[in-house]
């Protein structure tokens, strides 16, 4: 009879079943926050310990590695320090050059923020040769008088045309164009200019960025050259300074 005056007697069940639903939901939300919290405020020196006894009971052999703290500084990532202005420096050694009866033709332009003068080997030295002429040696120590004014980095890259070597002396272009940076780099530091030059051979690698309209003559000529970089920031040490 009851069941007949109540037919909604599992209403009441039904109607408050969704609390367990939420009860549930905030028993997960609190585990989550209670797990953010605590990976947030671990301490370093006890998991240190639980990993070690864990280590210890699960891999017994294995081979115990203490960590030292180092004292790399942080060179690699400091922000360079502008040089001087490179339309400047354009103008400058353009002026410069042109007095100058051996480097006169030699080509000033700019590649990105650096100037680079770009000096057939010719004109400084013999056909697949490191030795500088007399004539040579004169143009880059008065060179050298003016980079010696300029607070810029400076690097020296040397170039080669595809061409084998049939010196002995050398045994690739790759020899014969780092032969010839050092060469130069050599020169100029005997004429006074003291500052770190970073010396590169790049033998007949850029041969392809030279465009086939230049003529074969004067894309063989243009080659085989020496390109002095003034990079835009201001001089300091590297891993490939020499002098």
């Amino acid at each position: 009879m009851s069941d007949r005056k109540n037919p909604f007697r599992h209403s009441d069940n039904h109607s408050a079943s969704w609390m367990l639903t939420f009860a549930d939901l905030l028993s997960l939300l609190l585990t989550f926050f209670v797990l953010l919290f605590s990976m947030s405020t671990i301490q370093f020196d006890q998991w240190k310990s639980v990993v070690r006894t864990m280590s210890d009971q699960f891999n017994p052999k294995r081979v115990a590695v203490d960590p030292q703290p180092h004292s790399t500084p942080q060179s690699l990532l400091k922000e360079k320090v502008p040089g001087l202005n490179q339309a400047y420096l354009t103008a400058l050694l353009s002026r410069t050059l042109s007095q100058d009866p051996i480097l006169k033709d030699a080509i000033v332009h700019r590649v990105r923020d650096d100037v680079v003068i770009s000096v057939p080997a010719s004109f400084l030295f013999g056909d697949k040769d490191a030795v500088p002429t007399p004539d040579g040696v004169q143009a880059l120590k008065q060179l050298a008088g003016t980079l010696v004014q300029v607070r810029n980095r400076l690097l020296i890259a040397g170039h080669t045309d595809d061409r084998a070597v049939r010196d002995r002396m050398f045994r690739s272009n790759w020899e014969l164009s780092l032969a010839r940076t050092r060469t130069v780099a050599g020169i100029m530091a005997d004429a006074g200019y003291r500052e770190p030059i970073t010396a590169l051979g790049y033998a007949d690698t850029r041969f392809f960025e030279l465009g086939a309209e230049l003529g074969s003559a004067r894309r063989n000529q243009l080659a085989e050259r020496i390109d002095i970089l003034i990079i835009n920031e201001k001089r300091e040490r590297g891993p490939y300074d020499i002098f």
